[in-house]
């Protein structure tokens, strides 16, 4: 398995592990879980930048999923555990989990057909792999909105402000900004 076979593997499965969980445990069990894992990531980034034997080993060993920038910087697994957590703990569930999920789902989507089949390129990003990140949210946020209270207008404005964060040429990790970005707007479309 290729670096970015695995490393899109782990987005998916890794980053929609807590929103399926959502369904089955209480919210606080959820949070504390949720606590648990996103501290014992940052404790691990830690370790791992202030004992260069300890970051040299995981380079190692984890080499082949790692990106080159994540040799000597966090993880997008800590930035997407922070947001997951953020988006948990401040806002409601059901928002929560598609804002998620749209980060586990729509972000992997739009890699993999960006680069089998984009040509039309816009901020270093193919228009192609936007669509799919688009239509994938659209999809996937049908399973908050039908299971929760969440309208269909809810799911459309966050699934399009999630692909619109993914497009951007923003200099900061995705799996911080389009779950984050994502659940603001739909949590203000909520109030509305």
């Amino acid at each position: 398995m290729s670096g970015k076979t695995g490393r899109r593997l782990w987005h998916l499965l890794g980053g929609s592990f807590f929103p399926v969980l959502a369904f089955f445990i209480s919210g606080d069990a959820l949070l504390i879980a949720i606590g648990a894992v996103t501290a014992s990531f940052l404790l691990w980034e830690a370790l791992r930048f202030a004992i260069h034997e300890v970051n040299r080993l995981v380079i190692l060993y984890l080499s082949p999923i790692l990106k080159e920038a994540e040799r000597y910087r966090p993880t997008g697994s800590t930035y997407m555990l922070i947001s997951i957590l953020l988006v948990f703990l401040l806002l409601d569930e059901y928002v929560a989990i598609a804002a998620v999920l749209f980060m586990s789902v729509g972000d992997p989507a739009a890699s993999v057909v960006g680069e089998a089949w984009g040509t039309r390129r816009l901020w270093g990003k193919t228009l192609e792999g936007s669509g799919a990140c688009l239509l994938s949210c659209l999809v996937i946020g049908m399973l908050p909105a039908t299971v929760g209270t969440m309208s269909p207008l809810v799911i459309i404005v966050g699934a399009i402000a999630a692909t619109v964060i993914e497009l951007l040429p923003l200099h900061i990790n995705d799996n911080l900004t389009m779950p984050l970005g994502s659940a603001a707007v739909m949590a203000l479309v909520s109030l509305v």
